[in-house]
């Protein structure tokens, strides 16, 4: 469940622009312009986001804006397209390096019926984008990456299709320093398996990466098992298995392979852990911060061995 929009992206306040000004603006490069559906004090909705958006051209000086931040703005892609919008109106914002798209929030559109389609135009609009984050991937596309200043990317999703793990896997992105995959259920358009994930555990073409966030996924144990001697780990300062359904075998799996002791942070929240392997964790790995809110799941006696029979991903719908 999303309930709450961003106060912060990318290192800068978020300013909500939902409608007619009614006082000074913020200087346009010390925010990151949140453009969102109006919504009255009576529940009723105002301003919706595509006239907000040409309304920020005309209030802002938009040649001056770095973070932009786009909410919910219909359903589909038929009437509006917010990548179209970008791309038909790059020349003001010439100095655009962070994007949020789909600031959306669980009430207005569930994270699996959020629609993209294909924003590889995007990216060809704004070769300099140095961080971009997007929310929900129903049939979400692109071409693998090529942005020489890209450091951070973050897909949240309630279910990621392979065709996206794999342009991300065969992306060239030499500066990235933080990668987020919300992986989902197959229930919700997921359509990919562990090893998919195979290039880019490797970290072949990701030098510069220092955290790598694998969330929210129902086959969590298969990426720890290939965590465990993957050479990335060892280049990582955070690693992320959180959100998902990672069991004593993941969490097994991580303890018997190759050190994590050098990490700042492990986040495994959101778990199904027992008490005894949370408690094993904690002691191998004293100098990182490990999160393990609500990692212990409800174990039920099964055949000959403890299990999880109702075991989910944190976001899917």
């Amino acid at each position: 469940m999303i309930q709450e929009r961003l106060d912060e992206f990318a290192g800068l306040p978020v300013h909500t622009f939902d409608g007619e000004p009614d006082g000074p603006l913020p200087a346009p490069d010390e925010v990151a312009w949140g453009v969102y559906q109006h919504v009255h004090e009576n529940g009723a909705w105002g301003a919706e986001v595509p006239e907000n958006l040409d309304l920020l051209l005309k209030k802002v000086d938009t040649a001056q804006v770095t973070h932009l931040v786009i909410g919910f703005w219909g359903f589909g892609t038929d009437e509006f397209a917010p990548v179209e919008w970008l791309v038909d109106n790059a020349e003001r914002f010439p100095r655009l390096r962070a994007v949020f798209l789909g600031d959306i929030l669980d009430w207005e559109c569930h994270i699996s019926w959020i629609h993209h389609g294909d924003i590889s135009p995007l990216f060809a609009a704004y070769p300099e984008l140095e961080h971009f984050e997007i929310r929900g991937a129903y049939d979400l596309r692109f071409e693998p990456l090529h942005l020489e200043r890209l450091r951070a990317l973050r897909i949240e999703s309630g279910g990621l299709p392979a065709e996206v793990v794999r342009a991300v896997a065969g992306s060239a992105l030499p500066a990235l320093e933080h990668l987020d995959l919300w992986i989902g259920s197959d229930m919700h358009g997921g359509t990919s398996s562990a090893e998919d994930f195979a290039p880019i555990l490797t970290g072949e073409r990701l030098p510069s990466l220092k955290h790598l966030g694998l969330e929210n996924g129902p086959f969590q144990d298969e990426l720890a098992e290939a965590l465990a001697s993957a050479p990335v780990v060892a280049r990582l300062e955070s690693l992320s298995l959180a959100m998902g359904m990672l069991s004593d075998r993941g969490a097994e799996a991580l303890l018997s392979g190759q050190p994590l002791t050098h990490l700042r942070g492990l986040d495994l929240h959101h778990a199904y852990l027992s008490e005894p392997m949370a408690e094993r964790i904690e002691a191998a790995l004293p100098g990182v911060e490990v999160d393990l809110e609500d990692a212990l799941g409800e174990a039920s006696w099964v055949g000959e061995q403890w299990t999880h029979s109702d075991n989910y991903v944190a976001v899917a719908e």
